[in-house]
């Protein structure tokens, strides 16, 4: 069994290689070097294409890949003679006299008309590497300038690069539910399956959970004064309870290890709010239920230890007896 590394193969046995991979080795193994045709000069480009002057069938796409002396400079240059195209060749644009004289002239030594028709060839190659890679979204991505996944934040609301950067997640990771993101409005169905499938777990959105919204001072009722009028302005007390301003986000049942994710101080917890606040807007406020596996329940131990140290209000479970439901007791109020 062969252990050549992947370069040293692409170089000792080039016939293996599909083309398009070929050279996506090479912008790979060469990345100091200009890409094909993102060059003003090809002698700056990874490779040099030329045609394989001959009028052999071709057995594969690639004839032979060498390393030569760069006149221009101290570095080596990278050819690639091709069969499936170019000037010269079996498969050549040119008639096959043209072939043969550059076959003759190469025997003795001149290759001058040789090299001139490869300057042809190389063009005529690199831009069918290039329509090819047009049209190729993954090799587009790579090179960080496709059309495509700007057309996708177009889809979901961020087609401006100023509202990039504003979340505690990579903006991409919204990019797979673009087709979510696009109905308009997000229902529960859709922030239930957006979390659940980006963080792995369980997820269920509880409407109407309600809150108290405290009156502003020109609301209370004071009388003889102010907001007296029985039926129409009294209103009891300094705050009002409001059904449809809250909902709840419940997680799990969780691993314990997922848990202590979405805690406040966890990995998961930012990127998790900015996700549900991305999809509801501010005018809802939320908060965040976690529910851990019975069997995941740890008992509190008194440590200084960063994975078993106890946390009031979070990981301070008072357990004498393994629990038989799962705990839901742990409510994170999201600030909002």
């Amino acid at each position: 069994m062969e252990n050549k590394p992947l370069n040293q193969k692409l170089f000792d046995e080039p016939y293996k290689f599909e083309f398009f991979q070929a050279v996506r080795l090479l912008e790979r193994i060469f990345p100091e070097r200009s890409a094909v045709t993102r060059s003003v000069t090809p002698q700056t480009e990874v490779v040099r294409f030329r045609s394989n002057a001959s009028l052999r069938f071709p057995p594969s796409e690639i004839y032979e890949i060498i390393e030569t002396d760069d006149e221009f400079s101290d570095k080596k240059k990278i050819e690639m003679f091709v069969n499936f195209m170019g000037m010269l060749g079996i498969v050549g644009v040119l008639p096959v006299h043209y072939t043969e004289l550059a076959v003759e002239r190469a025997r003795y030594g001149d290759k001058a008309f040789w090299a001139f028709l490869d300057i042809f060839s190389h063009r005529a190659v690199s831009m069918f590497f290039r329509a090819w890679e047009k049209y190729r979204f993954p090799v587009q991505y790579e090179r960080g300038n496709d059309d495509f996944t700007a057309y996708l934040f177009d889809f979901i609301g961020l087609g401006t690069q100023g509202l990039h950067g504003k979340m505690s997640l990579d903006d991409e990771n919204l990019l797979p539910y673009g087709g979510l993101i696009l109905q308009k409005p997000h229902s529960t169905s859709a922030l239930e399956q957006i979390l659940a499938d980006y963080f792995r777990v369980k997820a269920k959105i509880q409407q109407f959970s309600g809150q108290w919204l405290s009156l502003d001072e020109e609301s209370i009722t004071r009388l003889g004064k102010a907001n007296s009028s029985l039926g129409t302005t009294a209103i009891a007390g300094t705050r009002v309870w409001d059904y449809q301003s809250k909902f709840r986000v419940v997680l799990g049942s969780l691993k314990f290890t997922e848990f202590q994710a979405f805690l406040p101080n966890g990995t998961a917890y930012q990127p998790m709010l900015s996700m549900i606040r991305f999809m509801t807007g501010e005018e809802l406020d939320f908060e965040v239920q976690l529910k851990l596996k019975a069997k995941e329940v740890p008992s509190t131990i008194l440590t200084t230890r960063a994975k078993r140290r106890p946390m009031l209000g979070w990981t301070s479970f008072l357990k004498t007896k393994p629990f038989k439901q799962d705990d839901e007791q742990v409510i994170l109020q999201t600030g909002n």
